[in-house]
Order: C-alpha cells, then structure tokens, then sequence
C-alpha cells in the first residue's frame, strides 16, 4: 500500500469513528433516560452533576442536580452494607403502604475525583429473600411436631415394648400411624407445590367414591378435630357420592380443607361436610364456624403461601393447602370458591363432575 493510500484510509477510518462515537453518544444519551435504576453523577466536592428520570422518582426528591448527594434524605441515612477500593454500597428502609421499602445504592469512584451513583429499588428482591426466610422457618416449625411425636412413641418402645400391655402398644402405633400420616402430608403438599409451579402436576380421574375418599381423610383429620372438642357433621345427598376424579388427591382435598376449617375455627364447634347433585356435578362444601375472612383478602386465599392475617399468629400452616386443591379440582374439571363473613365462619365450595353414566342417567 502507497504512502497516499495509507493517508485516505487513515482519513477514512477516523470519519468512521467521529460518525460512530456520535451514535455511541446519542444511544447513551437514549439508555440514560430509559434506565429503571437511578444514576447519578457527582463532582469532585460531591455535588450532583447530572441525573436521570428515575434516581429523582426513587429518591422522591424534585431536585437533585447541584445537591450535595451524601445530604439527601435517603443517603443520608442508609447503612453501609459493603465497602471495597473501587466500590460502597448502602441499604436504605423507606416507609410504603404494608411495609418497609428498601433501595441498594452502589457509589463507584472514577477519575478525577467524580462518582457515578446507582440507585435501586430492591423491595421485591427483599421481600422474596423474607418468605423465603419465613417459609423454612414455617417447614421446620410444621415438621418438628410429628417428629417429636415419632421420637416420644419409639422412646417409649424401646424402652418398655417387651413390658408393655397390648392395649398400651396399640395406643403407641395409632400415635405412630398418625404422626407418619401427618408426615406425609406436610411432604406431598410441598412437593404438589413444587410440580404446580414447575407444571407437572397431573391426577389420574377414574369413578370414585368421595364418601371412602372422606373416610381416609379422616385418619389424618379425626385426633386434631378430637384435640379441640369439635365435631364433623356429614350431609351428603343419595345421589352426591359417585365422581369422575382421582381418589386419593380427593382425599387430599378434603384433608387440606377440613384441617383448616379445624384450626381456623374455636372449640367446640362444627365443621359441615355436605354434598349434593347439580347438573351433572357434585358440590361439596365444607363449613366452620369461625372467625371468618376479612373482605380485602379474600382474593388472595388461593395464593400460595398467604395467611389471613386474623389467624396467621394463633394457627401454623405453610399457606399451601388453598392453593393445591384449587390445583387437584381444577385438574378433575371442576371448580372451587369460597364463601366467607367476618364473624360468621367461611364455607369453601368446589365441584366434581359425576361418573359418566351416572349423569347419564340423571339426564335420562
């Protein structure tokens, strides 16, 4: 290549660079605007140079530009989290309608004395880390019962079987049979949790009694409904027992609802389990006599892991029972509502179609 034609690709190139740098700085200018989070650029004395739309809205400040930083209100008070040559970053707690917000600020230093600030809102990535944090917590509490159960009753056999009436070792494996059951279902509602979310959940419908599926959930239900003097009332009509559904997710059904209804309610109360015939399904409705759910959350109780806050304190439970037989019926083809007055128990009502020819024969 000659001397004259290294000097017009030179002159070439550097026109490309001018042209370049002035897109690079219009698509810069357009990213800064657009950001979710907060930047801000400070001076030397640490005076705000420059900011965009969102480091005001964040901040909730008016003015920012030729404010000290350090002397706002939120970075004035935020806590230092962590701090290294190049970076520091803060937390600071703002008051919101149900709880604490929290925004992460990061302060890296640059050349010439400048700092480039960056402002986020963190509440949801907190509140995540929380129930997360509460939910172990509510898994260990609900695990360690029937685990203490367990380790009580095998204490006292092997210490004392060979010594031990009949009568008392049969008292011991009803205590053992009930801690496993209750076991096992604390583990397939977080595991039914964990194939709702992730969409593999599946039930297997066949015709199905949903008297036998209520007997068997009364092995897990009858020692709590006993502990607390309540009584469960039985109404199902002579043609509300035959469904097309999976038996044992609808003798998980009925466990998750009963149980609530049981430790929801006072003692010495009833729950109602009731079931009727209704165009070519099967209505079941179980009924307490508690304290009801306040109105604003009602559309939230077949979310998972929510509590109503008028219980959440006196009653355990991860949150998940609402939310998976919400799952199981609407698999079955059915459907499932709740019915609930302050100060005058909640009713939860859901549906299964009929075994096919039985609704037949009632078209018939």
């Amino acid at each position: 290549m000659t001397d004259e034609s290294k000097a017009a690709e030179r002159r070439r190139v550097t026109g490309r660079r001018r042209e370049d740098a002035a897109l690079d700085q219009a698509a810069f200018a357009e990213a800064f605007v657009a950001l979710s989070d907060g930047i801000i650029l400070t001076d030397p004395e640490g005076v705000v140079m420059s900011a965009n739309p969102a480091a005001f809205m964040i901040l909730g400040e008016d003015t920012l530009v030729g404010s000290v930083f350090e002397d706002l209100l939120l970075v004035s008070g935020a806590t230092r989290i962590q701090e290294t040559e190049a970076h520091v970053v803060r937390r600071a707690w703002f008051p919101r309608e149900e709880r604490m917000g929290v925004l992460e600020m990061m302060s890296t230093s640059l050349p010439g004395g400048r700092a480039l600030h960056t402002v986020r809102d963190v509440t949801a990535q907190a509140e995540l880390l929380r129930l997360k944090e509460e939910f172990l917590m509510e898994v260990a509490h609900e695990l360690r019962t029937p685990i203490s159960g367990l380790i009580a009753s095998l204490d006292l056999v092997v210490d004392d079987a060979l010594n031990m009436p009949r009568s008392e070792l049969a008292l011991l494996a009803g205590a053992l049979r009930r801690s496993a059951l209750r076991l096992e279902h604390l583990v397939e509602n977080l595991m039914d949790a964990g194939s709702i979310e992730a969409g593999t959940f599946q039930v297997r419908a066949q015709t199905a009694s949903l008297k036998h599926s209520l007997s068997e959930a009364m092995a897990f239900i009858q020692p709590m409904l006993e502990s607390k003097g309540q009584e469960l009332v039985k109404a199902f009509d002579a043609d509300a027992d035959r469904v097309l559904a999976d038996e044992r997710r609808t003798t998980q059904v009925f466990a998750n609802l009963i149980s609530n209804a049981s430790k929801y309610a006072p003692e010495g109360t009833r729950v109602t389990v009731g079931a009727k015939s209704i165009d070519g399904y099967v209505r079941i409705t179980v009924a307490d006599e508690g304290p009801g759910i306040p109105l604003d959350e009602q559309n939230r109780l077949f979310q998972r892991f929510f509590r109503s806050r008028t219980v959440r304190e006196q009653a355990g439970g991860l949150g998940l029972g609402l939310s998976i037989c919400r799952a199981i019926v609407h698999a079955q083809g059915g459907d499932i509502s709740i019915e609930s007055t302050p100060g005058r128990g909640t009713s939860v009502h859901f549906t299964l179609p009929k075994a096919r020819h039985l609704a037949e024969e009632a078209e018939d």
